[in-house]
């Protein structure tokens, strides 16, 4: 099974909440719909958003989750989370040690975070957590690259040289590599308005230019001021956003039955 890189910068790259909260783009519309119905959200028992970070996809969740629980390893995240006043309660755990029962979950949801898991261990984990008919939901937002100087400031970001995972990797067949079985991919486009400030704390949330010293992301930062020099007080960088919904592995005695 694939991997992803090495996750040191999520530690200590993510600790400031607040600029992460403050910065980020939500989600799609179109995209939770989507989400919320395929995955069954609206009548699962219970919904666990995992790597859950200030829960701006779990505020997303709300409306549609009558038991919904949210899971984050950071400290600095957690304390943000709290601070969103969602009425979730947030746990300690990762995703590869999840603090549930066996199959007590009918649903999870990961937001922006999936690249940094241990892959065949939290989707091992997935399985132990959820329904045997349970549902897994991904989501992420990347820049759209396709637009010229959206490009031109993923270079300015040394995004090429120090990207923490693959953006290109193909995660249904890292689900299917998991067991997970009807596995759909969609995509969906998505804009975040900001300002030149906006744009600056997005720029330093980015976990390896968060662990920079403040010289070389004071550099990043004038090379991304070139980039959008020309631009209006507010602007919209494009988003391409991708999601994948999947069903939980069969259990070992319901996958003897359906092949008897």
């Amino acid at each position: 099974m694939a991997q992803q890189r090495d996750r040191t910068n999520a530690v200590s790259g993510f600790a400031d909440g607040a600029r992460y909260q403050s910065a980020r783009p939500g989600y799609p519309v179109a995209a939770i719909a989507h989400m919320v119905e395929v995955l069954g959200i609206e009548g699962a028992r219970r919904v666990v958003d995992v790597a859950a970070g200030t829960g701006l996809f779990t505020r997303e969740l709300v409306p549609f989750a009558r038991d919904l629980v949210a899971v984050e390893p950071s400290a600095g995240m957690r304390h943000e989370f709290e601070r969103q006043e969602l009425g979730v309660a947030i746990l300690e755990g990762t995703a590869e040690s999840l603090p549930f029962d066996s199959h007590s979950i009918d649903v999870i949801t990961v937001a922006q975070a999936f690249h940094w898991f241990e892959y065949d261990k939290a989707l091992a984990e997935f399985a132990r957590v959820l329904d045997p008919e349970g549902h897994l939901g991904l989501i992420w937002n990347e820049r759209d690259e396709s637009v010229e100087w959206v490009a031109q400031l993923t270079t300015a970001m040394l995004w090429d040289l120090k990207r923490p995972f693959d953006a290109a990797t193909d995660y249904a067949a890292v689900l299917a590599d998991g067991g997970f079985r009807e596995i759909e991919q969609r995509t969906f486009h998505h804009v975040q308005l900001v300002d030149r400030a906006t744009l600056d704390r997005r720029v330093l949330s980015t976990s390896y230019i968060a662990v920079m010293a403040p010289d070389k992301q004071r550099e990043i930062l004038d090379n991304v001021a070139q980039v959008v020099r020309d631009f209006d007080e507010y602007f919209e960088i494009p988003y391409v956003t991708s999601t994948y919904c999947a069903t939980a592995p069969f259990a070992s005695g319901l996958r003897r039955q359906s092949i008897q």
